[in-house]
């Protein structure tokens, strides 16, 4: 089974959860957590970061390493994106707050289903459509392989 794992960003004003896909990795693979905030001042050339969107994913990539073969990376070749890129180390869902946000946004058109379910289908797909949209416009790196 997957996991997912919910950690504060080093200002602790924020937080991200991490989805660790395939069964490989684990809590033990990140380092840290940068927001937008506290990333200011994070080196941006490192092998050991993931940026996206002034967030920062940091991994202890001497961790990582002991798992390389089971990702099917060579251990000189394995860099922390190769890791968030392939789904070992991500967010969950396209954001580091994107389950919080979705959950929010979706339960207020939850309500129209006791009401009127044709708009709330309606809702749904148009609440859909202009989030991933969205996603892509800010540019996410979940979403650049989409555009």
């Amino acid at each position: 089974m997957c996991q997912s794992y919910k950690i504060a960003c080093t200002c602790n004003q924020n937080e991200a959860e991490i989805f660790f896909g395939k069964m490989v990795l684990n809590e033990t693979a990140i380092e840290e957590v940068y927001c937008p905030r506290c990333s200011q001042t994070v080196d941006s050339k490192h092998a050991s970061r993931v940026w996206d969107n002034d967030w920062v994913l940091e991994m202890n990539l001497d961790v990582v390493r002991q798992y390389a073969g089971s990702m099917g990376i060579s251990p000189q070749e394995l860099t922390a994106e190769k890791v968030f890129d392939d789904g070992y180390a991500t967010w969950v869902g396209i954001t580091p707050d994107d389950t919080q946000r979705r959950n929010q946004e979706r339960d207020q058109i939850q309500k129209l289903a006791k009401t009127d379910i044709l708009a709330y289908y309606e809702a749904m797909k148009e609440w859909g459509l202009s989030r991933e949209k969205r996603f892509s416009d800010e540019g996410w790196r979940k979403m650049r392989a989409y555009k």
